[in-house]
């Protein structure tokens, strides 16, 4: 996530260094995938159950520090350096854990500051306070932090108590504001885009585009494809403008629009995705089972013929750990662009 660049000095204070991978690793069959089979990570029908079941989890999420609860957000996450950053009130929480292994690491950490800037967050930063006697323990599907916070400058010390679930990485950060008949998207997206869209079609029939400012990726592919679904449903258009970036499921997002507006200089940027068994998508083969789900929606959004071209070319493009920014030519070529 491109946040972590502005977080590098936050992370140089307390974890010593920064990097940031996405990818993450699964399992899958090899049985070949044939032409038209349909494949969905989440079955349609299962939907309306998958987003009670996150807001469910989402609502549990929070930080009690002092004796007042507070909300908790994703803002970004670092699997080498494992670490979670997520959003309070007061600042940022910076929770310990490894996203490869799924396991909690007994650290925590609290800076407060202004985190309505979060590039500029490391210059308003008026407190830390660091974690320690940090207990984890599993509750369902909770993980629970709880540790003896220490505030560096004046040394008193402070009970917290963290309550963290999948839902915190699994619903992004994206950001939608409504601009008149159109609205501005940016973000990490996820399950919280998906309700973000949605609610925006029922309740917002005027606007008739998504603007496509800022958006680093997908942290939950499996929904995002449902995302893209109800933008074409709703026959919404898609624009990047000359200003603007998409990256990897932003560009399954955008590629989703009825119509689809582009402005010479906006990026969207293509790459591979890891990993099955250890392999990246782009050295699976195409007949492998794995591309399924990608197959079917860019055949549903793109054309029996051009989606599954255009998907191959997204994940031959570059490795899972590059970007490819398309050209123009590549854009007309795979009907990215409908004026």
């Amino acid at each position: 996530m491109k946040i972590l660049a502005s977080l590098s000095l936050i992370s140089l204070l307390v974890l010593g260094g920064c990097s940031s991978n996405k990818s993450d690793s699964t399992t899958s069959t090899t049985t070949p995938v044939t032409q038209n089979q349909i494949v969905h990570l989440i079955q349609p029908s299962d939907i309306p159950n998958y987003i009670t079941q996150f807001k469910q989890l989402r609502d549990q999420l929070q930080l009690e520090f002092d004796g007042v609860t507070y909300p908790i957000s994703l803002v970004d996450f670092d699997i080498q350096d494992k670490v979670i950053y997520a959003k309070y009130e007061l600042g940022l929480a910076l929770i310990g854990f490894d996203l490869e292994a799924e396991k909690p690491i007994e650290t925590l950490t609290l800076l407060e500051g202004d985190t309505s800037d979060i590039e500029n967050f490391s210059n308003t930063v008026t407190r830390t306070l660091t974690g320690s006697q940090v207990q984890t323990t599993q509750d369902g599907d909770n993980i629970i932090y709880q540790a003896t916070m220490t505030d560096e400058q004046t040394q008193g010390t402070y009970m917290a108590r963290l309550v963290f679930n999948d839902a915190l990485i699994s619903g992004g950060n994206s950001v939608l504001e409504i601009n008149g008949d159109s609205a501005n998207l940016s973000g990490s997206l996820g399950t919280n885009t998906y309700i973000q869209i949605d609610e925006l079609i029922m309740r917002n029939p005027e606007v008739r585009t998504i603007v496509l400012k800022d958006v680093d990726g997908s942290v939950n592919d499996a929904i995002n494809m449902h995302t893209g679904r109800l933008v074409r449903n709703a026959q919404l258009t898609t624009f990047m403008p000359a200003d603007g970036e998409a990256y990897s499921g932003g560009v399954d997002l955008y590629a989703a629009g009825y119509q689809r507006k582009y402005e010479t200089g906006g990026k969207l940027g293509v790459h591979s995705w890891c990993c099955v068994d250890g392999k990246p998508a782009d050295q699976l083969g195409r007949n492998h089972s794995a591309h399924g789900a990608q197959l079917t929606y860019f055949r549903d959004i793109l054309g029996e013929t051009n989606g599954p071209e255009f998907y191959f070319f997204t994940i031959e493009a570059a490795s899972f750990e590059n970007v490819h920014v398309m050209t123009r030519e590549e854009l007309d070529k795979y009907k990215l662009i409908t004026d």
